[in-house]
């Protein structure tokens, strides 16, 4: 199912929830809405639904106008951030409850809604579970009985509000995974929003920035992270760092580093601002030329890295760098040495 979202607008008294939003989903696709709280991207994905009515603009299922038609006019799964479960419901029947409340003369048999439930207690992973009542389950558990629910009914479109946003960290990375490969296996064309960085970009096939009710940047996940198109993105993905430098002829001195803008990009001459994000941050011996003089302060390991705080010299504010576990467990890197620090990459914007 291809979906055309066309200048959709919808302001909340003063408040604008999106402002000229125009965006193609194709069919098949997994399509992250990323952004801050207030950026839009629930509001979009409820107009989406057919669940909210946009004050202008219009929005196209497979080419058919459907922006006033209802959600289940569309026949669109919906999956809330807190379940929306019926307590007083089995496992069976929760799943079973858009089949059931059907008109009479689009109501499966009762042998057909069992089939079908059955058939998704296999899918995400329940079998043996359908006797038990929300309260019996995990949050994890309860998370895999709503996205049942949304697909019972066989929708044309799937549609996720930050779906493992009330999850903990074990759970939520489980369960991506487990959402990947249901999609690879329905097929269905599917947009989630999500405040999760690293949520989007391992799970979308293209991701959605968001920002003030419109829209940043769209590529796939290598193209949103390796080419962000504006100090927005850059800032919003990543841990990055920003220093206020000059362009000349197409370069500028980044923490003591002369950088190239990036290809394709048009930055003029004069004041601007780069990005370098921490693992572009490169600690070299004091007794070098290269680089900036700074100390190490805190030192944080965690994970293959190591966070690195570092006071650089005529900086108010420390910076962070990341650096090889290796380079730390063989006690190159103190706490209170003095170093010399460079930037090997930057993402450079004109100063406005």
């Amino acid at each position: 199912m291809r979906i055309d979202v066309e200048d959709l607008r919808k302001s909340f008294g003063d408040f604008a929830a999106l402002n000229g939003v125009s965006l193609v989903v194709e069919p098949g696709e997994l399509l992250a809405l990323l952004g801050p709280s207030g950026s839009g991207k629930t509001t979009l994905l409820r107009a989406i639904a057919g669940l909210s009515t946009p004050d202008e603009g219009r929005i196209r299922f497979q080419g058919v106008d459907a922006t006033f038609l209802s959600l289940r006019e569309r026949r669109v799964g919906f999956v809330f951030q807190q379940y929306a479960l019926f307590r007083h419901k089995t496992v069976f029947e929760n799943i079973a409850f858009g089949l059931r409340v059907r008109p009479r003369a689009e109501r499966p048999r009762e042998r057909e809604i069992a089939r079908r439930v059955r058939r998704l207690l296999e899918l995400v992973q329940l079998e043996g579970l359908e006797k038990r009542f929300p309260s019996q389950l995990s949050g994890g558990q309860r998370q895999r009985v709503a996205l049942a629910r949304a697909l019972a009914i066989e929708p044309t479109v799937l549609l996720l509000d930050e779906p493992f946003g009330a999850l903990d960290a074990k759970v939520r990375k489980d369960l991506r995974r487990w959402l990947r490969e249901i999609h690879r296996e329905t097929g269905l064309t599917t947009i989630f929003v999500t405040h999760d960085q690293e949520e989007a970009l391992e799970l979308a096939d293209r991701v959605v920035i968001m920002r003030g009710g419109g829209i940043e940047q769209i590529g796939t996940p290598g193209e949103i992270y390796d080419e962000p198109a504006t100090p927005f993105v850059c800032e919003f993905l990543g841990n990055v760092t920003r220093f206020d430098t000059v362009v000349s002829g197409g370069e500028a001195q980044v923490l003591g580093g002369v950088l190239p803008v990036a290809e394709g990009e048009e930055v003029p001459d004069g004041p601007a601002v780069a990005y370098v994000r921490s693992h572009e941050i490169e600690i070299v011996g004091r007794d070098q030329q290269a680089g900036v003089p700074a100390t190490v302060g805190a030192i944080r390991p965690f994970g293959a890295s190591v966070s690195v705080e570092l006071i650089v010299e005529g900086r108010a504010e420390p910076i962070e760098a990341e650096i090889p576990r290796e380079l730390f467990e063989v006690g190159e890197i103190r706490a209170g040495q003095a170093v010399r620090v460079r930037a090997t990459a930057a993402r450079i914007f004109r100063r406005d």
